[in-house]
């Protein structure tokens, strides 16, 4: 399945990466919720950050 790319939505969450907020993201059922974290968590590893670790 080809997965759209939300540059908008993976920009904000670029822009509040290190900052201490909660994250939510909203929306009706099969918007692509889980596909832009899915985007994101590629983007993070991409940055060579290691699943499963806390910057705590």
């Amino acid at each position: 399945m080809k997965r759209l790319e939300r540059q908008d939505y993976l920009n904000w969450l670029i822009q509040h990466k290190d900052k201490q907020i909660i994250k939510v993201v909203t929306g009706v059922r099969r918007c692509g919720k889980s596909t832009i974290f899915e985007i994101y968590r590629d983007y993070l590893l991409s940055q060579g950050i290691l699943p499963g670790r806390s910057s705590h």
